[in-house]
């Protein structure tokens, strides 16, 4: 008599679980809180630390491109490791999401609110905050991706989620990047915002913590020790082209959300709404984005998918070099924004099918360590994209903004045409270059969907007879 379980695997070797759309919500949920916090990050980390705070730029570019990259080496597969190795009566991933998520909270806080103001004693407590920040997002964000693997094995099941995902963490990335730019001509409504907009990303963080319940985990899934788990992840090579082209992607990324409000208040001279509505065309431009490839990837499957995509965000980030007009610039950053759609569905899908390919050789289900070791992989393009910002407005002769202490009201200075041009590089040149040699390369290197379904089919057989066995409480 099949079980339960076993009926949820389809004739042909695929395993389809449908997942309840409820259940999905509160999964996404989770999204929207992840993004709330990664793009006040990575949109106002520079701009306040270098332009509001004066901090040195060659100091910023060492703490970013040295101990951030470091400390990520250390902790990403680390912190994967462990939650695919924890065992408690809430999960894997569950506990580090309710537990770490009120931590990351605080060093969201802490990072906008330096308690000193000397040149040295400001770039020691950038350091720690940062390093504490990005522990936290690693532990909490790599959980929670990683409960995409649990809700489903099914692909389309998968990116069907994900999508919604995406859509939620949309409307995250609008609170974290657009309030900043809406408030950049004043500190103190800046760091207003820092807590109210804390405060909601942890709730809806909480929510997948509280209210998703983890599958039980099969007594066969002996844990792997931290070396041979390492060993096993960077020898495949579907996960290796997945982190190549996605370190394009992330430096894209980071390098543009870290430098919009440069563009915005020295390029264009764009203040207030004029300034938010640029953010507005890229992240709204998402949403058709998201309908289309979600609808491409189930055709042509994820590395077709991630090739169009790819050349779509590149393109829309080179137009940045070259307009003139705000409706030009409102364009271009459309053009990027529906390109960038297509990453944000495949990527996760593509990680957790690294994972499924992984389980044919080891047996085991290692989503957090592939997680953890992709984030080893990729995350120094942050600390790279940082450091080239701040460094090129140094060598270009970038001037500093002024804070008045009693209001909190900020004062543009004028640039040279040689800071301003600067800003573009750094906005459409580098991505467009790293986008078109790192990214397409790596994609070439991807499984097509041919072999991807032809892994599911192997993949089922093995989830079949785990199935068979009674699973630990």
């Amino acid at each position: 008599m099949a079980t339960k379980n076993q009926k949820n695997l389809k004739i042909g070797g695929n395993i389809s679980q449908k997942v309840p759309l409820k259940k999905k919500f509160t999964f996404a949920s989770g999204m929207f809180g992840t993004q709330i916090y990664n793009s006040t990050q990575a949109g106002s980390t520079a701009w306040f630390w270098l332009n509001i705070m004066g901090v040195d730029n060659i100091a910023y570019s060492i703490v970013m491109l040295v101990f951030y990259n470091l400390w990520n080496a250390i902790n990403d597969p680390i912190f994967g490791w462990a939650s695919d190795n924890t065992r408690t009566k809430w999960g894997r991933r569950v506990p580090y999401i309710r537990f770490v998520s009120p931590i990351w909270f605080v060093a969201n806080v802490f990072l906008f609110f330096p308690l000193v103001n000397t040149e040295f004693s400001l770039i020691i407590w950038f350091s720690i905050w940062i390093l504490v920040f990005d522990g936290c997002y690693t532990i909490v964000a790599n959980s929670y991706n990683s409960l995409l693997g649990e809700l489903s094995y099914d692909t389309t099941e998968r990116a069907s989620i994900n999508t919604l995902a995406m859509v939620l963490g949309l409307l995250g990335n609008a609170v974290g990047l657009g309030v900043p730019l809406l408030v950049k001509e004043n500190l103190y409504v800046f760091q207003t915002f820092i807590v109210i907009g804390g405060l909601i990303g942890l709730t809806a963080l909480l929510v997948p913590g509280f209210f998703i319940k983890e599958r039980s985990i099969p007594p066969v899934e002996t844990p792997l020790n931290l070396i041979t788990a390492l060993k096993a992840s960077v020898k495949n090579r579907t996960f290796l082209a997945a982190c190549g082209w996605y370190f394009a992607i992330e430096f894209t990324g980071a390098i543009l959300l870290a430098n919009v409000i440069f563009y915005a208040t020295f390029i264009l001279g764009a203040t207030g709404w004029n300034a938010i509505l640029l953010m507005l065309f890229f992240l709204l431009a998402n949403i058709p984005g998201f309908i289309m490839f979600a609808k491409f990837q189930s055709k042509h499957g994820i590395r077709t998918t991630a090739y169009i995509s790819t050349i779509i965000y590149a393109f829309g980030m080179l137009g940045l070099l070259f307009a003139q007009e705000y409706w030009q610039v409102a364009a271009t950053l459309a053009l990027a924004g529906f390109g960038i759609a297509g990453p944000f569905i495949v990527n996760n899908v593509m990680t957790v099918e690294a994972a499924d390919y992984d389980e044919i050789r080891t047996n085991r289900r290692r989503e957090a360590m592939f997680f953890g070791t992709h984030s080893l992989l990729t995350k120094p393009a942050i600390g790279l994209a940082q450091a080239i910002l701040a460094t090129t407005l140094l060598v270009t002769g970038f001037v500093k903004d002024t804070v008045s202490p009693s209001t909190g009201q900020v004062t543009h200075y004028p640039q040279t045409a040689e800071a301003l041009l600067g800003i573009r590089l750094i906005m459409g040149l580098f991505p467009f270059l790293m986008l078109i040699i790192v990214g397409l390369i790596s994609l070439y290197f991807y499984p097509s969907s041919k072999e991807t379904k032809e892994m599911k089919k192997q993949l089922s057989i093995i989830q079949s007879k785990k199935l068979e066995t009674k699973p630990l409480s």
